[in-house]
């Protein structure tokens, strides 16, 4: 993680009715990396919303999102890592079941699924988890971001759990650019992000907080701005 000047507390955002759907406000010996309310759009038309939150706690940093997509039980995705960003504990719910959860042994990362046919496991080897990457997640693309940064020659290995594959990721530019958020208009530095030779591109401003996301697919994530 950076220098906490990049991970200031949100105070504003955290009193927002828009957190109605995330954790409690962190505690006061907790650091408050990023939290905010995104909007989910494809083809410019809004398909759902994103709320997260971005935590450190000790050696711990967690993170944690509601994403309600049209026409699909939310998700409640949790993620937590150690200090350097490593995966120690994977879970998506879907209303009141386990989609998928995980954890990171000495040699190994175990995910359990649940599906309609039954249960099933499936583990990868502990060099490959430098990362758990889930597409359509809009906010685990700030925690990529953070990891490839410091990453060596900007390059990790990235688990996506429910395609049950390992990806290369390798973070290929990085830009000073504007973006705008509603009626406001930010100065954030774009990212683009190379997932199999596909460029995906995230924006965030000078705190490290997460503005926009556009995809492979052409799905875009773009935060609230504040009061929105």
């Amino acid at each position: 993680m950076r220098s906490s000047g990049k991970t200031r507390a949100l105070a504003v955002l955290v009193l927002s009715p828009l957190f109605a759907h995330l954790p409690a406000p962190v505690p006061m010996s907790a650091q408050e990396l990023d939290a905010g309310h995104l909007y989910l759009r494809e083809a410019g038309r809004r398909v759902g919303t994103e709320r997260f939150r971005v935590w450190q706690t000790g050696s711990t940093v967690n993170a944690f999102a509601s994403v309600e997509m049209l026409q699909r039980t939310a998700w409640q995705v949790r993620l937590q890592m150690d200090p350097e960003l490593l995966p120690v504990k994977y879970e998506i719910r879907e209303g009141v079941s386990a989609l998928v959860s995980g954890e990171r042994f000495p040699d190994r990362v175990r995910f359990h699924f649940a599906t309609p046919e039954g249960e099933r496991w499936k583990e990868y080897p502990v060099q490959d988890a430098a990362a758990i990457f889930e597409p359509g997640v809009a906010h685990h693309y700030l925690v990529l971001v953070r990891a490839l940064r410091e990453a060596p020659d900007g390059r990790l290995k990235a688990i996506l759990p429910l395609d049950g594959r390992i990806v290369t990721v390798r973070l290929t530019e990085e830009t000073q650019e504007r973006v705008s958020l509603g009626e406001q208009s930010v100065d954030g530095t774009r990212y683009d992000v190379d997932i199999e030779g596909a460029r995906h591109r995230v924006w965030l401003d000078a705190d490290d907080r997460l503005l926009r996301v556009l995809d492979a697919g052409g799905r875009e994530a773009v935060r609230a701005p504040a009061g929105g």
